[in-house]
């Protein structure tokens, strides 16, 4: 893991993108490169450093979501689309609707909160809605269930991506959160089951953020076609 420092962006440079003038960790090698282009935000760097810090125990996470849903707003493709597939060499996820009273129906929480309720397909793959922005556990446990079974050597779990989510929101898989305060898979239904979805394209901003930055070291982890648009940023943005 890269050694982490806090960027403290102009308050003119936030407000202009509409974020929360919050600290934003980022990698030194980010900060640096930063420093050296004039000052342009990165922001993709930014929301990685937020995701990876809102999944620590005991972290202030919710305070931390008014950045990470802007952040993804500004990293999403401009797609409209109910439905959008995000996927890799290995892996595979449909965003699109999914009502958290359904039966068959998953829940990705954090505490009382609901992060995202997930649904089978008829293929076996996960259909997922993200009601909150998602931290970096909660990325982990997505992409490990949506890992296809045979697409590579590492996805060697024969099972469908529906079967391990079951087996992890029974408490007994190896993504069944023992720590409470973290994201977890549950059968039941938060208490604020009652929120908007978010935007799918927002949600493949996030994942594909998390995918390349935190997940993939190489262009062989990479995911398989461009996802996100980079907005422009203003100039000496940094204080």
């Amino acid at each position: 893991m890269h050694q982490m420092i806090e960027l403290h962006p102009r308050p003119d440079a936030l407000s202009g993108l509409g974020l929360p003038a919050i600290p934003y960790p980022v990698a030194l090698q980010t900060f640096q490169a930063a420093v050296a282009n004039d000052g342009e935000l990165p922001l993709a760097d930014m929301l990685h450093g937020l995701q990876l810090r809102a999944a620590r125990p005991g972290a202030d996470w919710q305070r931390m979501e008014p950045a990470m849903a802007r952040l993804a707003e500004l990293l999403a493709p401009d797609d409209p689309r109910e439905s959008i597939i995000a996927q890799g060499e290995d892996w595979w996820l449909e965003l699109g609707p999914v009502e958290p009273e359904e039966a068959d129906a998953l829940a990705l929480q954090r505490g009382d909160a609901l992060l995202a309720a997930i649904a089978p397909r008829e293929d076996g793959r996960l259909r997922v809605a993200a009601y909150r922005p998602l931290d970096g556990r909660a990325l982990e446990i997505l992409l490990a269930l949506a890992s296809v079974p045979g697409a590579s050597a590492e996805a060697t779990d024969p099972r469908t991506c529906w079967e391990r989510a079951q087996e992890a929101a029974s408490g007994t898989g190896p993504h069944a959160s023992a720590l409470d305060g973290l994201a977890r898979l549950s059968r039941g239904q938060p208490a604020d089951a009652d929120l908007a979805p978010r935007k799918p394209a927002c949600v493949v901003a996030e994942i594909g953020t998390f995918h390349m930055l935190h997940r993939a070291q190489g262009a062989e982890r990479r995911i398989a076609r461009p996802w996100a648009r980079r907005p422009a940023t203003p100039r000496r943005a940094m204080a």
